[in-house]
């Protein structure tokens, strides 16, 4: 099993759809080398951005697939598991992902109900499904998704989460990074992979190892050197970059928009991927731009990200 840190950009890669619903599975070949070329370190799939929550465990695998076969020998992809009712969905899915050469699985908790020792037991379980393929838990809301709603402290999590020996890092989206110091104080080894996409900058001052996020998925180059400015000391300059990133979040994130449909949108038109619509069950069902019905988002990105030629 892969014991390394994973350090730098790793965008959450979406799930091309087309209007019925049909993952588009021929672009996978496509948004990889796109990737390769915008220089990420590895991709997080079927997460909130991926809309794994909205699809049948069936068109998660078949993405999976086509997505594992196109990044081999390119970059490493962490497949997202969970979000399943029936948790032996998310043990199937964890099975099929390392079969096909997934990097690492990771999951959100069973639910906002779930104790620590109930998601602990089913973590538990995608390890014994996945036992030579790393385990990320996703970290939200303080770590009370994980707990039933409680606020625990980050070293007994740790101490919990000893009974998982494919326990290996955190995809950490919250905006408190005294957690996050706090998990590399207890555990230095972890790998803690941040979802505070406009926060990327603060996450790297205190000790985030590398970004997962939707923002990344339209600006993964402009966040690489956002990450080297930093590396350089060069702060004021990786601060004018996070703050031109965070125009596009505001951009896409207004409501005549919606994050995800303008993400696809950019990815469309910047790069030329035909990614299409989004999920027929999720909550952006039948919102689909085009150039002229979000042309200051369009002109916001060019306006303000880097992009590798």
């Amino acid at each position: 099993m892969q014991n390394k840190l994973m350090t730098g950009v790793l965008p959450a890669l979406v799930t091309p759809l087309d209007h019925e619903g049909n993952v588009k599975t021929e672009l996978a070949p496509a948004l990889i080398d796109m990737y390769v070329n915008q220089q990420a370190d590895g991709l997080y799939m079927l997460g909130w951005t991926g809309e794994g929550q909205y699809l049948s465990v069936e068109k998660r695998k078949q993405w999976a697939e086509a997505v594992l076969k196109a990044a081999e020998h390119k970059l490493p992809i962490f497949v997202h598991v969970g979000y399943n009712e029936n948790l032996e969905d998310s043990i199937e899915l964890a099975a099929h992902a390392a079969e096909h050469g997934a990097y690492a699985v990771a999951s959100v908790g069973i639910s906002e109900q779930a104790t620590l020792q109930d998601n602990v037991d089913y973590f538990k379980r995608i390890s014994t499904a996945a036992p030579n393929t790393p385990f990320y838990i996703y970290w939200v809301s303080m770590g009370k998704t994980l707990t039933g709603g409680q606020s625990i402290d980050p070293s007994l999590l740790l101490e919990a989460m000893e009974e998982v020996p494919t326990f290996r890092g955190i995809k950490f989206t919250d905006n408190n990074f005294y957690f996050l110091e706090r998990f590399k104080k207890y555990r230095p080894d972890l790998n803690i992979l941040t979802g505070a996409d406009e926060l990327a900058i603060c996450s790297q001052l205190m000790g985030a190892d590398g970004n997962i996020g939707a923002l990344q998925a339209v600006t993964c180059y402009h966040h690489k050197v956002i990450m080297e400015k930093m590396s350089a000391g060069l702060y004021d300059e990786a601060r004018e970059l996070q703050y031109r990133a965070n125009e596009v979040t505001e951009a896409y994130s207004k409501a005549a928009i919606g994050n995800l449909p303008g993400i696809k949108l950019l990815i469309e038109e910047i790069f030329h991927i035909p990614v299409g619509y989004c999920s027929p069950t999720g909550p952006f069902h039948g919102v689909y731009h085009t150039n002229e019905t979000a042309t200051e988002l369009i002109e916001t990105y060019r306006k303000n990200i880097l992009v590798r030629a």
